[in-house]
């Protein structure tokens, strides 16, 4: 892996090369960050394995209500079965193109800070939501996400941010009837 950082006096598009392959990256304030394309496909096999092993394990709880044919629980275990198996296939192809040393393509990400950054908030939404309703938090949301992606005008970030509440009020629960948390 190679990190180049601001501080080495590069343009705003970085070249850096990967066994031969060049990575274009925008790194105007945070550094490169770079690694094969098959540790990507492992590392994201692993994360949607876990996601699977979750929507199995919680959708074990759901009350079916019946105890027969197909009930509420089976919708997650279902989705939790496909997504293990494209996670398996992904994992394998990932493996065996590592082990046999085809394939050197890299994978760049110019400002990992801020990928970690939106991870984050991604992650720290629906708690934020269950305790604090879906419109407040999804306006908090909606603002940090765009000052992650360098939209920094207060006047901008207000009205895309009520723009898009004010759609989800009409369309969800006015148009709808869905009500929203």
């Amino acid at each position: 892996m190679s990190m180049i950082t601001s501080r080495d006096k590069v343009s705003s598009r970085d070249k850096a090369s990967f066994q031969g392959k060049v990575c274009m990256a925008e790194s105007s304030d945070h550094s490169i960050f770079e690694m094969r394309f098959e540790v990507g496909d492992i590392l994201v096999a692993l994360a949607l394995l876990a996601v699977a092993g979750l929507f199995w394990f919680f959708g074990a709880g759901i009350d079916d209500g019946n105890d027969y044919g197909i009930g509420a629980a089976d919708f997650p275990r279902g989705l939790a079965l496909l997504l293990a198996v494209a996670s398996g296939c992904l994992l394998a192809n990932a493996v065996v193109r590592l082990a046999s040393g085809t394939g050197h393509h890299a994978i760049c990400i110019g400002r990992p800070a801020r990928v970690i950054a939106g991870m984050v908030a991604m992650i720290a939404f629906a708690p934020l939501m269950t305790r604090i309703g879906y419109y407040p938090a999804m306006a908090i949301f909606l603002a940090a996400m765009l000052w992650i992606a360098d939209c920094r005008r207060p006047l901008h970030v207000v009205a895309y941010v009520a723009g898009f509440l004010i759609f989800s009020k009409v369309v969800f629960e006015m148009i709808l009837s869905i009500p929203l948390p």
